[in-house]
């Protein structure tokens, strides 16, 4: 999948047919689903948002699907992040014409690859990624905790106080960004701002050697996307159970000015604990505090999840408290059926079905739940933010009665 000036010298290769063209972050996300292609050639500085944080994206819209990175960003530390973030291949454009065919070859055969000149930088160390029993800003390093296109995370002990602790480590390219390390001081700020027990604590934050980062409370556990494709669905007390203990953290979150945008499975942790599970909310990266944020909003930056987006932020209309009750309420549906509420093969697609077409009934696809469910959900999904539930903690209330 590339842009119309890679055609000619990709198919002039034999082994190599496209399959189609993306002009953006949205389109190549698109037709990735459309085609479900063996290769996606993505260049790093693609409209439309990060390269970086879409490999993953790109590898979740079509499983099996390799991906090459091609820039002309001749930096060792990039191509470490790209490989992190999934891709198998990382190409300098000045060097296309020879090297871009073996990438592609390569990455369809599920072999890696690397332009030599990078691969010989990252062999010997250069690539700034930090190893286990490492320091970095008075933290050991213990171990890797995860990994995306816009951050690492890591398990690590800080040296001072000797605690546990997540330390998240901004990718290069992100963090020299000024807009997005704008965002960033931010996202600190606020998160450091919301003590409740279901909202991960931010510990400290600032920059070291000119990388950004964040160490946070390390929760053992899973999130709860992965418990979430692991078990496809959960009993209802459970599911309610976790999500209320979210709602609980918003609520705490709502209370401050601050709206989260981004309330999805991935950015729940849970934590097993003598009296049973605990939920955390996490990931503040898209908060909007009203009153001094709202010139952080930048094009290129993504804005939510399409998946559990509510009709008003799709539009880039004002959000508040209930933007955040809706994405919840898909976050309750999902773990009910194992399914999204609006199942749909591209993101543009399922935009458009959060903003026009019904709430979906939870009875449909499982009528063996409490109806009382069914109309919180109903009530949640609304269009109108004046005809959800008026607050997080009013959702929460609603849903545990509706499974005692």
């Amino acid at each position: 999948m590339v842009r119309a000036g890679l055609r000619m010298l990709l198919e002039a290769s034999p082994q190599i047919r496209v399959v189609g063209e993306a002009g953006g972050v949205a389109s190549a996300l698109a037709l990735v689903r459309a085609h479900a292609p063996q290769v996606a050639v993505l260049d790093l500085n693609m409209p439309g948002g990060s390269t970086l944080a879409a490999i993953p994206r790109v590898l979740e819209s079509s499983p099996g699907v390799a991906v090459v990175v091609l820039t002309m960003e001749e930096d060792a530390a990039l191509a470490a992040e790209a490989m992190a973030a999934g891709a198998c291949a990382y190409v300098l454009k000045e060097a296309a014409d020879a090297e871009l065919i073996e990438a592609v070859t390569a990455a369809a055969a599920g072999r890696t690859y690397v332009t030599p000149s990078l691969g010989a930088q990252m062999a010997a160390g250069s690539a700034d990624v930090l190893a286990t029993g490492s320091t970095f800003a008075g933290h050991r390093i213990d171990g890797l905790a995860g990994r995306g296109g816009m951050a690492v995370v890591y398990r690590a002990t800080d040296l001072t106080l000797e605690r546990p602790v997540a330390l998240k480590l901004v990718a290069p390219a992100l963090a020299r960004d000024p807009v997005y390390r704008a965002r960033f001081e931010a996202e600190c700020r606020l998160a450091a701002a919301i003590d409740h027990p279901n909202v991960v604590p931010v510990y400290r934050a600032g920059e070291e050697h000119g990388r950004l980062y964040l160490t946070m409370r390390f929760v053992d556990g899973s999130d709860l996307r992965t418990i979430l494709e692991r078990e496809g669905r959960l009993p209802p007390a459970r599911a309610v159970g976790i999500v209320g203990q979210v709602a609980e953290g918003l609520q705490a979150a709502h209370d401050r000015g601050v709206v989260h945008r981004d309330v999805k499975p991935g950015n729940v942790l849970v934590a097993r604990r003598s009296e049973g599970e605990r939920a955390y909310l996490t990931d503040f990266g898209l908060t909007v505090d009203p009153s001094s944020a709202k010139h952080l909003t930048a094009t290129g930056f993504a804005s939510g999840t399409a998946a559990f987006m509510a009709p008003e932020q799709a539009r880039g209309d004002t959000v508040d408290g209930r933007t955040d009750v809706y994405a919840l309420g898909c976050v309750l549906f999902r773990a009910l059926t194992g399914m999204l509420p609006y199942e749909r093969t591209s993101e543009l697609d399922m935009l458009m079905a959060h903003a026009h077409e019904p709430p979906p009934r939870l009875r449909d696809v499982a009528p063996e739940l409490p109806s009382e469910l069914d109309l919180l959900l109903e009530r949640a999904l609304a269009k109108l933010p004046d005809e959800r539930p008026d607050s997080a903690a009013a959702f929460g209330r609603d849903a545990y009665a509706a499974v005692r």
